[in-house]
């Protein structure tokens, strides 16, 4: 969606500088400030709209409809497809993001807390943006992927943690599948879980 926008928004502006499109825009003498803008609106996968920013001229998406214009787009269209960007960018802002949390059975004895803190990362394995929109079916068959490769990657140990014994592939705040190593599924989770290292004393 965004991408089919901004293709068209520089079809449109093929040929002319970005000084001529800023002047174009309103702005009579345009500065590196705004010539800025511009490039970065140009280039943001999102048209600029997930990162905000405004000027004394214009708010994200009126500078978008004032690009679009330059570009001899229809501005009702063009203000259409703007909210159906916002939409897809508030929908995905709100959205809980599926992760996997990496089980090792760690229990703490020696090991100093400001070490555990900074190999916390490490127990965590993220998804590409989008993921959460797949079929629950898709995202546990890529899940089953992911931590096959994260097996091959790790050789099946977490610096600081020890050996992997399991994985928790999150697809909601407290609902979980419970796979091996070899990303088969061992069960299915409901409730909160204690991902945090317990201590041994």
């Amino acid at each position: 969606m965004e991408a089919e926008l901004r293709k068209d928004i520089k079809a449109g502006l093929k040929g002319k500088t970005p000084h001529e499109i800023l002047k174009a825009m309103g702005y009579p003498h345009p500065s590196e400030k705004n010539m800025h803008r511009l490039e970065n609106v140009l280039t943001s996968k999102t048209l600029g709209l997930k990162d905000g920013g405004f000027d004394l001229k214009y708010s994200t998406p009126e500078f978008l409809v004032a690009l679009s214009k330059v570009a001899r787009l229809d501005e009702q269209e063009v203000r259409q497809r703007i909210g159906n960007i916002n939409q897809d960018v508030s929908d995905d802002w709100q959205a809980f993001k599926p992760y996997i949390w990496v089980d090792t059975h760690f229990k703490r004895t020696t090991q100093p807390l400001f070490a555990l803190a900074a190999c916390e990362s490490f127990r965590y394995v993220s998804f590409p943006k989008g993921f959460w929109q797949l079929s629950l079916e898709q995202q546990l068959a890529k899940a089953q992927t992911l931590v096959r490769e994260h097996m091959a990657e790790t050789d099946g140990t977490l610096k600081m943690w020890g050996d992997i014994q399991e994985y928790w592939f999150f697809y909601e705040p407290r609902k979980a599948y419970r796979l091996a190593p070899d990303g088969a599924v061992l069960g299915k989770h409901n409730g909160p879980v204690s991902n945090s290292a317990s201590v041994t004393i």
